[in-house]
C-alpha cells in the first residue's frame, strides 16, 4: 500500500464534518449565520476550540504576537523549511460557517490522517488559523501580513468593528501593539504553503466541476471619486441655476461597470456619502467609494486612467486609497494538485480568485497554492453560504494528497 493509499484511507470525512458542525456553533446569530469578528469574545472562543483540537490531533501549539494560532508537526528532517496549512475562522457580521473554516479545520483532517496511518513527512507540517482575515479590522488579512512583516505603523490607528483603533482592539484581546514585528517570519522560510477554500462564486457549480485549480488573487485597487457642487435649497433653486454634486457623480456609478466590462475585469461602486444629506437640500458634496479588482496588473492601470478621465470629464476626482497587487500561485504548486485531482479521479478547473485570502501575503514567505470546492448557488458572506459535505471531503482529500506530493518533491 503506498503512503497516498494509506493515507487517504485514514482520512474521516466525518470527523472533518463534525468539526465543522461545532465550530460553527461558536458565534452563532439568530439569522443562523456566525458572528465572530476579530478579536471578539466570538472570535477567541473559536480560535481556542481550534487550539484544543490542534493539541489532540498531536501538534505542538502556541500563540504569536499577532494572535495567529499556530500548530506544528515535527518533521525526519528539522533542517527543511515547514509545509504550511493555513486559512482564518473570523468571519464578516452574520456570515457563513465555510469561509476560511473549512481549510482550517482540513488542515487538522491531514494531520490526523498521517498519524492514522503513521506516516512521517520529511518537512515539518505547520497548521495555523490566522487572526483577522476578514477586513473587519486593518484592512484584513491581518494575522498574515503580520506573518510577512508586512504590518505598517498606520494601521495600529485604523479604526475596526469596535470603533477603537486597532491598538485598542489587540490590547483588549491581550496583544500587545508593539510586539507584533516580532511575528514576522524570514522571507524563503516556508517550502510550500497549501491553502483550501470555498470558492464563494458560482463558477465550479454552474460547470458541475469539484475543483477549483487557482492560477492566482486578483489585485484590489480602492478610490475615491470626490465631486463637489453646492448646496442650496431645494425648494427655490431654479433647476438650471443648480450644482448638483449628486447629478454631477450619478454617471460615474454606470462608467464603472462600463469600463470593467470593457477590460474584462470587475468593478464596483459600494458606498456613496451625500453632503448634507437631507432630502430638501441640494446635495453638495459627493464621494464614491469604489474598487477594481484583476489579476493582471496592466488591465488594472488600464481601467484606472479611463475612470480618472471620465471623473474629470464629470467635474470630480477620483483618488486612490489603496492598493494590493496580485499574486501568482506556483505553477509547480499547481501542477502537484492537478495531479492529486487526477489520481483522485476529481476533475479540476484553473481559474483566478475574485476574493483576497491569506495566501496572498504568505507568498512573501515562499510558494503559494489555493484549493477551491463549490460554493452552492455562489453564495458567501451570508448565513446561506453552503459546501456540500462530498466537496468538503473531497478538498481535504486533495490538500492531504497534494501535502505528501510537495513533501516528496520539496
Amino acid at each position: 500500500m503506498s503512503n497516498l493509499t494509506a493515507a487517504l484511507a485514514s482520512l474521516d470525512g466525518e470527523e472533518l464534518l463534525a468539526d465543522l458542525e461545532a465550530l460553527g456553533q461558536i458565534g452563532r446569530t439568530p439569522s443562523g449565520g456566525l458572528a465572530r469578528l476579530a478579536f471578539s469574545p466570538a472570535d477567541q472562543a473559536g480560535r481556542e476550540w481550534v487550539r484544543q483540537r490542534m493539541a489532540e490531533v498531536g501538534l505542538s501549539v502556541r500563540v504569536d504576537p499577532a494572535g495567529n494560532s499556530i500548530g506544528q508537526l515535527a518533521g525526519a528532517d528539522p533542517s527543511l523549511p515547514p509545509l504550511v496549512l493555513g486559512s482564518h475562522t473570523d468571519t464578516v457580521p452574520d456570515g457563513g460557517r465555510f469561509d476560511g473554516a473549512l481549510g482550517v479545520l482540513a488542515g487538522l483532517a491531514v494531520v490526523r490522517s498521517l498519524r492514522a496511518a503513521g506516516l512521517n513527512l520529511r518537512h515539518p507540517l505547520v497548521v495555523i488559523d490566522f487572526t483577522a482575515e476578514e477586513a473587519t479590522v486593518a484592512g484584513g488579512t491581518f494575522g498574515s501580513r503580520a506573518l510577512a512583516g508586512q504590518l505598517t505603523p498606520t494601521a495600529l490607528e485604523l479604526p475596526t468593528w469596535a470603533g477603537d483603533s486597532l491598538a485598542a482592539l489587540l490590547r483588549t484581546a491581550g496583544l500587545d501593539p508593539a510586539g507584533l514585528a516580532a511575528a514576522a517570519w524570514a522571507p524563503g522560510s516556508v517550502a510550500a504553503y497549501f491553502e483550501l477554500h470555498i470558492e464563494q462564486g458560482g463558477r465550479l457549480e454552474a460547470q458541475g466541476i469539484p475543483i477549483g485549480l487557482v492560477e492566482g488573487i486578483v489585485g484590489i485597487r480602492r478610490y475615491s471619486a470626490t465631486f463637489r457642487g453646492a448646496a442650496n435649497h431645494a425648494g427655490t433653486t431654479p433647476m438650471a441655476d443648480r450644482a448638483d454634486a449628486l447629478v454631477m457623480a450619478a454617471p460615474l456609478i454606470g462608467a464603472v461597470r462600463e469600463v470593467a466590462l470593457a477590460h474584462g475585469i470587475v468593478g464596483t461602486v459600494g458606498t456613496v456619502q451625500v453632503e448634507p444629506n437631507a432630502p430638501n437640500v441640494i446635495p453638495g458634496l459627493v464621494q464614491l467609494g469604489l474598487e477594481l479588482r484583476a489579476l493582471d496588473e496592466r488591465l488594472l492601470d488600464a481601467a484606472e486612467h479611463e475612470l480618472g478621465q471620465r471623473a474629470a470629464a464629470l467635474g470630480g476626482s477620483l483618488a486612490r486609497q489603496s492598493r494590493k497587487e496580485p499574486i501568482h500561485c506556483d505553477e509547480r504548486l499547481i501542477a502537484v494538485i492537478a495531479q492529486s485531482c487526477q489520481e483522485l479521479g476529481l476533475p479540476a478547473l484553473r481559474m483566478p480568485s475574485g476574493a483576497g485570502h491569506d495566501a496572498m501575503c504568505m507568498a512573501a514567505l515562499g510558494p503559494v497554492a489555493m484549493i477551491f470546492v463549490p460554493s452552492i448557488g455562489g453564495i458567501s458572506h451570508a448565513p446561506q453560504e453552503q459546501t456540500a459535505p462530498d466537496h468538503c471531503i473531497a478538498g481535504a482529500r486533495v490538500l492531504l494528497s497534494a501535502t505528501l506530493s510537495a513533501d516528496a518533491q520539496l
